[in-house]
C-alpha cells in the first residue's frame, strides 16, 4: 500500500532515528532549540475554472423532439376561412435542424416544405354566391413547395440558476411560389406569414418553458456528491467550501457544446470523514473564460489517522542485520508541548524492543526541504541496545542526522504526482466525468500541534469536466 503523501514525512523521521539510536536509555536532550509560530498564516481564497464540454448529439435530439416537426393550419384538414371570399388549408413538414452558438445566442436554421390548398368564390353581403373555384400547390403529384427558416434564442443564466430565453423568428423565405393559376392567387406571402406566426408561437411556449427550468435541481445533485467531503485515496478527504461560483458564455463548435465554469472557495482536506450538509449553491454571475485550478488547501491530520497510515505500510516489516530479521510491530505518533511530535516504533523478532523519537518538524518552504534540528531519542531495550547501537551510532553519523538531515519535499511531491492525477481523472456521476493532470504541488506550511498535525499546500493544475448526455 502506498503511504499518503504527508504522513510518509514521518517515515523520515524514523529513518533518521534508527541511525541515531545512542546508548542512554533517557532521553537524550537536543542542544538545538526550534522556534516555531503558534498558527500558520491565513491561505487566500482558492479558484477553480473548469472548461465544460457537453456532447452536442443528445442535447439536438432532446431540442428536436420538442420543436413539432409539422405545422398545421388551424382545423387542419379542414379549411380555414380568413375571409368571405376566401378558404384554404396549409401543411408545413419541416428538416432537421442546423444548429450554431455563439456566446449565448443559439440560431437554429431548417428548411421545410409546405402544401397548400384554397379557393375563391364570390360574396354579396358577406356571403358566398357562387361556387368556389380550387386550386392547390404539393398535393397530388406536384413537389411541395420549399422554404428556408430560421430562429434564434438568446440564454441567460440567472442568479438564482434558472434560464431566461428570448426566442424570435429571424427568417422565413420561400424558395417555391404557390401559384393557384385557377383563379390567379399567388398564396406563397399567405403561407409565408401564417408559417411565421405559427414558429413565433412556438418560440414565445419555449421561453415560458425555459424560465421553468431549474439548472439548481441538477448542480445540487452534483454539489451533493462533488462539494461533500470526498475521499481523496490516501490522503483524507476533501470538501470544496464554495463561496462564489460564475458561468460563462456558450459556444457550439464541432458538435460540442462549451462553456466555463467558475468557482471561488475555500478548500480543506483533512483525516475527518464524517459528512455534513451541503452548503447553499451561491448565487450564479457571469464571468469571463478562464482555465485552470489554483489551490491554497489547508491540510489537517489527526495522529490517529498518521498512526493508521504508518501502521498499515509498516506494521510486519521486516529487515535484517547481521543475519537476524527486526521485524515493525507498531508505529505510533502523537503531539507534545511546543509543537513537537513523538513516534514510538516496536520491535519484535529475533531483537525486540521500543524506540522513541521526538523533535520539532522544521519546513523550508523554498527549498521544499523538511528537517528535525532538535532529534532526540530514547531506547527500551537493552538488548536491542547492545546489539546495535555500536555498529550504528559514530561520530560522523550523528552530526550529520543532528545537524544537517533532511527530506527533499520536492521529490517525495513527485513520486505522489501520479496517485495525485489519478483523483483529477475520475467519474462524478453516470454521464459526466473530469480530466486532468497536476502541474504544481508545493508545501507551504506545516505546524505541529498537540491534538494534530497542520499542513499548507499549493497545487496548480489543468481540470476539465465533460458531459456525454443528459443528466440521469
Amino acid at each position: 500500500m502506498r503511504v499518503s503523501l504527508l504522513p510518509r514525512i514521518f517515515l523520515f523521521v524514523v529513518t533518521t532515528g534508527f541511525i541515531a539510536c545512542s546508548p542512554a536509555k533517557k532521553l537524550t536532550p537536543s542542544p538545538v532549540t526550534v522556534l516555531v509560530s503558534d498558527s500558520l498564516p491565513a491561505l487566500p481564497p482558492s479558484e477553480i475554472d473548469l472548461p465544460i464540454k457537453i456532447a452536442g448529439r443528445p442535447l439536438l435530439i432532446a431540442a428536436d423532439s420538442i420543436f413539432p416537426r409539422e405545422f398545421l393550419s388551424p382545423g387542419w384538414p379542414n379549411y380555414l376561412q380568413p375571409s368571405c371570399d376566401l378558404r384554404y388549408k396549409y401543411r408545413f413538414v419541416r428538416s432537421g435542424f442546423i444548429l450554431h452558438c455563439t456566446n449565448n445566442r443559439v440560431s437554429i436554421a431548417m428548411e421545410g416544405n409546405y402544401q397548400v390548398a384554397g379557393g375563391k368564390c364570390l360574396c354579396a353581403i358577406g356571403k358566398p354566391v357562387s361556387p368556389w373555384v380550387m386550386g392547390y400547390c404539393g398535393f397530388d403529384r406536384e413537389p411541395m413547395r420549399r422554404v428556408d427558416i430560421a430562429f434564434s434564442s438568446l440564454i441567460n443564466f440567472q442568479p438564482d440558476y434558472h434560464i431566461r430565453t428570448v426566442s424570435a423568428i429571424d427568417q422565413v423565405k420561400a424558395l417555391d411560389p404557390c401559384n393557384m393559376s385557377i383563379f390567379s392567387v399567388d398564396m406563397t406571402q399567405t403561407i409565408a406569414d401564417s408559417i411565421r406566426s405559427s414558429v413565433n408561437f412556438f418560440c414565445k411556449s419555449f421561453d415560458v418553458a425555459a424560465g421553468k427550468t431549474d439548472i439548481a435541481g441538477y448542480l445540487r445533485q452534483t454539489a451533493t456528491r462533488a462539494w461533500q467531503k470526498t475521499p481523496i485515496g490516501p490522503y483524507g478527504y476533501l470538501i470544496i467550501n464554495p463561496t462564489a461560483v460564475r458561468v460563462g458564455t456558450l459556444n457550439y463548435v464541432r458538435d460540442t457544446f462549451a462553456v466555463s465554469l467558475g468557482i471561488s472557495c475555500r478548500p480543506e482536506l483533512s483525516s475527518d470523514s464524517r459528512s455534513t450538509a451541503p452548503p447553499p449553491l451561491p448565487a450564479l454571475h457571469p464571468g469571463p473564460y478562464r482555465n485552470g485550478v489554483t489551490l491554497y488547501l489547508p491540510a489537517t491530520y489527526e495522529y490517529s489517522f498518521i498512526s493508521k497510515l504508518l501502521n498499515d505500510s509498516l506494521h510486519g516489516k521486516s529487515f535484517e542485520y547481521k543475519g537476524k530479521t527486526v521485524i515493525v510491530k507498531e508505529v505510533a505518533v502523537r503531539g507534545t508541548e511546543r509543537h513537537k511530535i513523538e513516534l514510538r516504533i516496536d520491535f519484535g523478532g529475533s531483537y525486540t524492543g521500543r524506540i522513541f523519537l521526538r523533535g520539532t518538524p522544521v519546513l523550508d518552504t523554498a527549498r521544499q526541504t523538511l528537517s528535525v534540528p532538535d532529534i532526540s531519542y530514547s531506547l527500551e531495550s537493552h538488548e536491542l541496545l547492545v546489539k546495535m547501537a555500536r555498529a550504528l551510532l559514530r561520530g560522523k553519523i550523528r552530526r550529520t542526522v543532528q545537524g544537517n538531515s533532511v527530506l527533499d519535499l520536492a521529490a517525495l511531491l513527485k513520486t505522489n504526482m501520479p496517485s495525485l492525477n489519478t483523483q483529477l481523472n475520475r467519474v462524478i456521476m453516470p454521464n459526466l466525468y473530469t480530466t486532468g493532470e497536476l502541474k504544481q504541488l508545493r508545501l507551504i506550511g506545516l505546524l505541529a500541534g498537540e491534538k494534530n498535525i497542520q499542513a499548507q499546500l499549493f497545487m496548480q493544475a489543468d481540470l476539465a469536466v465533460t458531459c456525454t448526455g443528459l443528466p440521469r
